[in-house]
């Protein structure tokens, strides 16, 4: 990609729209100072309710621009032109959408300005950038997408440390499968409220038939029943919240275990394990505590509340007036701190994970740990975060603890002003004093459900913390999120043979790129550059180079867990991006660098992506890679355990059994690396040969760094700094290609075979 660095040549403009545009090249002066995320806040500040300019505005506008300021006709003036042109927009009261991108092939970085989705008095090679900020304009409506855009930040990029609003109507649809224990709850509360309502009336009334003795009568048979039966139909109650609750909590770990194992893998690059799994089993715990207490409190609790504010209102309105006064000052102080209970919770879960990440780091690397000495040095770093999470934690407890206290002294203050109130209204004859006793019972009942309701709001703000943490999870994109599987064009001159991998061009870096970075740091970011290659079936195809130069990352841009920035991977002749990514992967057995192994039995680890395999096979495979003697030694034979991550394996064993494993898949395209990195001379050798088995009805493609290897491979591509520098048999090039001259040198392997 290369856009030509010419003068632009505007067309006449007024002299009119002249002084407009060196006002507006004035005004936005201080705006290319700016980064562009702040330029593209102001700029959809203000243009926030203009209507959108037309085509042939913006165009005048533009042309003004380029005439007035010499700087601002070429195209390396491109971000003081296009940022002009949007505030003389907005001068004359319209608006036009402002963008930045790159393109490569070489690195450019460009802006310009669009009206509706139309680049504006740019080349057509811009239809080429790929669109980093795009500022929409009010009324705008976009069609077809012209241009690239690149994919949004995601929330880790943006910060760990942003705290998520979340309310209980997002956590209670989590409760959508119990809607009929929910609304029995809801049934229940309100009966329980009701039977509470009623039992001072009937004490009451029993007060008043036992003032000439006691006798068992209907009301007090009465009033055991209606206690009996609220106690009953309160324990059903809780019980079915319990079983809401363990629901809730059952449909959060799924749906995070589910979005958990589907996250694009450049999340697991950039977050804690430990993290990640405590807010499967810490916060999604928390989410019961809320549930329960939110549902008793705003249920049978408010009820009560309404029931009794009723009976005060019909005993006397102007003291039921100031009690409620009072109970709302109560309640605004509650809510606030409520927040801040919310708040705080968040930071102590999230410092919870890390806590969790470095132990579980720590754990995996237990033996490097001891052998350095490093033992004390790590302790150190784990109590100093534990300490700080106990620091966090005593904050969050000094909310806490100032809820309750200010919840009861609120309600009794509120208590003292409406007797103190009822007293003097009793004394100037404006109430009797058995409505201010009845008053005054109707309060108490009351204020045991108002005391709870604030109670909860504790409670229901720390579990809200956690479901903040839950929902940041659950908020980022899955790994297909953004797939379509569009219809691909075959690549030209390739079969559609089985097994073809075939790179053309391809671009590829890890940290994605920002507008305004510089072309050499551009460059520098990419891990590939330009890479060509084409591995055909029923041949091996290796990769040689140095470390670090990119060879692990083709085989993982192969299993698409990355896709490239720019060019093309075929698979079978069709671009990869044609297939599902399950799909794509179903073609594809893949042993990783470290091979690792999951935790569990040999048997596991043999059928994990192969189930159907029968237990003959296992034992063959076995013996193939020379582990025949590791279900000899272990009387559990094929369901021996091998520890965490194969800890009771050499790394030698590890990359056989991985070897074993991709021996039983029937994918047609195998990727090695550094298969043979732990392997003795012996064991290497028997792993030469069944990778020459595989050759015959497979695609092998090898990274390695031991060439004894793979001198022999059909095609071997040399990598350095990201880019092919020859390709070719080992003959070929020892004569051709002085980097792979050099490694064969070292590895005493520099002889024409």
């Amino acid at each position: 990609m290369d856009v030509a660095l010419f003068s632009e040549k505007p067309k006449k403009v007024s002299i009119k729209m002249r002084l407009l545009a060196l006002l507006a090249i004035l005004i936005s002066v201080p705006l290319n100072w700016l980064s562009p995320n702040r330029i593209e806040k102001i700029f959809t500040r203000i243009t926030k309710n203009k209507p959108l300019a037309s085509e042939k505005e913006v165009l005048e506008i533009r042309d003004a621009v380029c005439t007035v300021s010499r700087r601002c006709r070429s195209q390396e003036g491109c971000l003081r032109r296009s940022i002009a042109v949007v505030v003389a927009a907005w001068l004359k009261r319209r608006s036009a959408s402002w963008n930045t991108g790159f393109a490569l092939e070489p690195f450019r970085a460009h802006a310009w300005v669009e009206v509706k989705g139309i680049p504006i008095g740019e080349p057509d090679e811009i239809n080429l950038y790929t669109k980093v900020i795009s500022v929409s304009a009010h009324s705008e409506e976009m069609p077809e997408k012209k241009i690239k855009s690149a994919p949004e930040k995601s929330q880790e990029d943006k910060g760990k440390s942003e705290h998520r609003k979340s309310n209980l109507r997002e956590l209670f649809a989590l409760a959508n499968g119990n809607k009929l224990e929910l609304f029995l709850v809801v049934i229940l509360g309100i009966i329980c409220a009701c039977l509470t309502l009623l039992q001072p009336n009937l004490v009451a009334d029993l007060v008043q038939q036992y003032s000439s003795g006691f006798v068992v009568n209907s009301t007090l048979i009465l009033l055991v029943i209606v206690l009996a039966v609220s106690m009953s139909l309160t324990t059903i109650q809780y019980y079915l919240l319990q079983k809401i609750g363990e629901g809730v909590v059952f449909e959060a770990r799924s749906s995070l275990i589910s979005h958990l194992l589907k996250l694009p893998i450049i999340e697991y690059d950039k977050r804690s394990v430990g993290d990640l799994i405590s807010r499967v089993s810490g916060d999604t715990s928390r989410l019961r505590m809320a549930l329960i207490q939110g549902t008793i409190a705003f249920t049978s609790g408010s009820f009560i509340v309404v029931g009794a504010a009723i009976g005060l209102a019909l005993k006397d309105l102007v003291l039921f007036l100031t009690a409620l006064f009072c109970i709302s000052l109560s309640f605004i102080g509650i809510f606030v701190m409520s927040n801040l209970i919310q708040k705080s919770s968040f930071r102590v879960q999230q410092e919870l994970g890390k806590l969790s990440g470095m132990i579980e780091r720590d754990l995996h690397a237990i033996r490097t740990i001891r052998s350095t000495n490093a033992t004390l040095a790590e302790e150190n770093k784990i109590k100093l975060q534990a300490e700080y999470l106990r620091n966090l934690g005593i904050r969050l407890a000094k909310i806490q603890s100032f809820m309750t206290p200010i919840s009861n002294m609120s309600l009794q203050i509120c208590g003292l002003i409406v007797l103190g109130f009822g007293g003097y209204r009793v004394s100037i004859g404006s109430m009797s004093l058995a409505d201010l006793i009845a008053f005054a019972l109707l309060l108490f009942i009351m204020v045991g459900p108002l005391t709870q309701i604030f109670g909860a709001f504790s409670g229901v703000g720390e579990s809200l913390g956690a479901f903040a943490r839950i929902k940041e999870l659950l908020d980022l994109d899955l790994e297909t999120s953004k797939d379509d599987n569009p219809a691909k064009t075959s690549y030209p001159n390739s079969s559609n043979e089985d097994g073809m991998v075939v790179f053309h061009k391809v671009n590829f870096g890890y940290n994605k790129l920002d507008f305004g970075t510089d072309i050499i740091s551009q460059n520098d970011n990419l891990i590939l550059k330009e890479v060509d290659l084409h591995a055909e079936f029923g041949k091996r195809t290796a990769i040689v180079g140095s470390s670090g130069a990119g060879k692990s990352t083709i085989l993982q841009l192969i299993e698409r867990f990355y896709d490239p920035d720019s060019g093309h991977i075929y698979v079978n002749g069709k671009d990869y991006r044609s297939y599902s990514r399950e799909d794509l992967r179903k073609l594809i057995t893949y042993v990783e660098q470290n091979a690792p192994i999951i935790a569990g039995s040999l048997r596991e680890n043999l059928l994990l992506g192969n189930p159907t395999v029968t237990e003959e096979k296992c034992y063959n495979v076995l013996k193939e890679v020379n582990l025949s003697y590791l279900i000899e030694r272990s009387p559990e034979k094929l369901d021996m355990i091998i520890g965490e991550s194969g800890t009771t394996l050499s790394g030698g064993e590890r990359q056989r059994l991985a070897m074993a494993r991709s021996l039983l898949s029937d994918a047609k395209i195998v990727l090695l690396d550094e298969l043979t990195s732990n392997l003795d001379s012996l064991n290497e050798i028997g792993m030469k040969k069944a990778i020459d088995k595989m050759r015959e009805n497979k695609t092998v493609i090898v990274v390695a760094h031991r060439l004894s290897t793979i001198v022999d491979s059909d095609m071997i591509y040399v990598l350095e700094h990201g880019r092919i520098i020859g390709s070719g048999s080992h003959n070929e090039l020892l004569e051709r290609v002085p980097l792979y001259r050099k490694l064969a040198k070292e590895q005493f392997l520099d002889k024409v075979i």
